[in-house]
């Protein structure tokens, strides 16, 4: 029983999908001259939410503190569902440690390498993973945390937790 396939992939799935924005808000920063956007600059529906990002938005590069405002102004049109996801993936962002934050960006780098069929295919496999019950996912999400790396190279290698079972099994 196929109940699922490439869990990792899944896993930087979710990070590749439901954290651009947080990635990109602390990328490298780079040599813009662009003058700092101070928090009291921001509208309050811009700081409500971004608010997540209260505590270290000064020291964001200004040129990231103007896409992240900019992004804030688009997302207040956006319906109240989806403003709230946004919140909830920045808040995760804030609580992530830099080495969290640093293997999420090389996440989305590896993503972003991918062609457009491994996309795909990760795209139908994260799909599928939300679909399984809580608990399920719960279950292996703990799996995949305990496991070696050589635990989770075979992992990738046989497209989820459980060996391939051959052809009429």
């Amino acid at each position: 029983m196929k109940s699922f396939r490439t869990p990792t992939l899944m896993l930087a799935c979710a990070l590749a999908f439901g954290m651009p924005a947080l990635a990109a808000a602390q990328a490298a920063p780079d040599a813009s001259d662009a003058a700092p956007v101070a928090w009291a600059q921001l509208a309050p529906a811009q700081q409500a939410q971004l608010a997540p990002l209260h505590d270290e938005w000064n020291r964001l590069p200004p040129k990231r503190q103007r896409k992240l405002a900019d992004s804030a102004q688009r997302w207040a049109s956006l319906p109240p569902q989806r403003q709230q996801e946004i919140h909830e993936r920045l808040q995760r962002w804030a609580n992530m440690t830099p080495e969290q934050r640093k293997q999420l960006r090389q996440n989305m780098h590896a993503f972003r390498q991918m062609s457009p069929e491994q996309r795909a295919k990760l795209k139908q496999a994260w799909q599928h993973f939300q679909a399984l019950p809580p608990e399920q996912r719960r279950a292996l999400r703990e799996k995949w945390r305990n496991a070696t790396p050589e635990q989770r190279r075979q992992w990738l290698r046989n497209g989820g937790p459980e060996p391939k079972q051959p052809p009429g099994h």
